[in-house]
């Protein structure tokens, strides 16, 4: 690694270019100033020594101080091998000769410049954004947000579907689980009563493999859940079109089957969500059953993208998804 440290650095690589990244809070520019250090070979040694270009400008200044900057800042080189990101310098100036690994200086402990190949992105972080449904905007929808690590990047409650799609749009899962029907019952073309379609009935046939399992959603036809049922299939169609992908959950089949107690005791589910490893849970308030219901549907669909789930409806088009014991 050689140090971009001077004019003479500057002339050699002129194409040497600043991107600011992330968010800047300067409360001075007379105090912001950022670090720049040029990785040109032999990836994983420090620079000798760090030069800082004013934020205002481009001009080479010499390694006199390094002052902190609160957003992170990289440079490409052109036609280089790698990409820099110098992070989290402290908020100090440094006296002449002080800039990092400089003769005499001294090292700036706990930072760290983190190194990467060029025009290669980190790939997202796959999250599962589980909805407990609920049939209008009238009654709260519970919304979270679990990482692979298992730890709430959201919980909260929702009521319309704009926002349930402002959810979507600022997380953009991986996949989402939702708590509600997703289809109407096989040979069913409506919901109305009197259709000639009805006489097949109101349940699916998952929902009869569910109670043959011990287990009992409600029927999907029932009056008090078209709506829901309504619902939740033009979410789920919206979503598809988007390239989500859309599983169909059942919170109360996940947690009989992954030992947590259930809406009996609010704070047992809460106990038992962080007994099999969910991270991030409220304690300054009660979360709500909407809310923990969100997160043990999100939990499932953790649960599915690590291949540790099983399809009830293996034939569905959003087939329902339980955890594997």
């Amino acid at each position: 690694m050689v140090a971009a440290n001077s004019a003479a650095t500057a002339e050699r690589w002129p194409d040497l270019q600043m991107k600011r990244i992330g968010r800047s809070v300067a409360r001075s520019p007379a105090r912001t100033s950022v670090a720049m250090c040029g990785m040109l070979s032999e990836p994983g040694t420090w620079p000798s020594a760090c030069s800082c270009i004013s934020r205002e400008s481009t001009t080479w200044t010499s390694p006199l101080s390094i002052i902190s900057f609160a957003s992170c800042t990289s440079i490409r080189v052109k036609g280089s091998i790698s990409f820099l990101t110098a992070i989290g310098l402290s908020s100090r100036r440094r006296a002449p000769g002080e800039c990092s690994g400089s003769p005499g200086g001294r090292m700036l402990r706990g930072r760290r410049v983190s190194v990467s190949k060029p025009d290669v992105a980190s790939p997202p972080e796959p999250l599962a954004l589980g909805i407990d449904l609920r049939s209008g905007p009238r009654y709260p929808t519970g919304v979270a947000v679990l990482g692979p690590d298992r730890r709430l990047r959201l919980l909260d409650t929702v009521r319309t579907d704009e926002e349930i799609e402002d959810v979507v749009q600022r997380f953009e899962p991986t996949i989402v689980a939702i708590d509600a029907p997703l289809a109407l019952p096989e040979g069913r073309c409506c919901t109305d009563p009197t259709c000639e379609c009805a006489r097949h009935g109101i349940m699916r046939e998952v929902d009869r493999q569910c109670a043959a399992m011990g287990y009992r959603p409600y029927p999907t036809l029932i009056p008090s859940m078209v709506g829901l049922t309504l619902r939740g299939i033009a979410l789920g169609e919206r979503l598809r079109a988007r390239d989500f992908e859309v599983v169909e959950v059942y919170p109360g089949m996940a947690q009989d089957i992954l030992c947590i107690p259930r809406k009996r005791d609010r704070d047992g589910l809460r106990r038992g969500l962080r007994r099999v490893g969910v991270r991030g849970i409220p304690r300054k308030r009660r979360p709500t059953h909407d809310e923990l219901d969100a997160a043990t549907a999100a939990l499932v669909g953790v649960l599915h993208l690590e291949g540790r789930t099983e399809a009830i409806n293996t034939g569905a088009v959003s087939p329902l998804v339980a955890p594997l014991l």
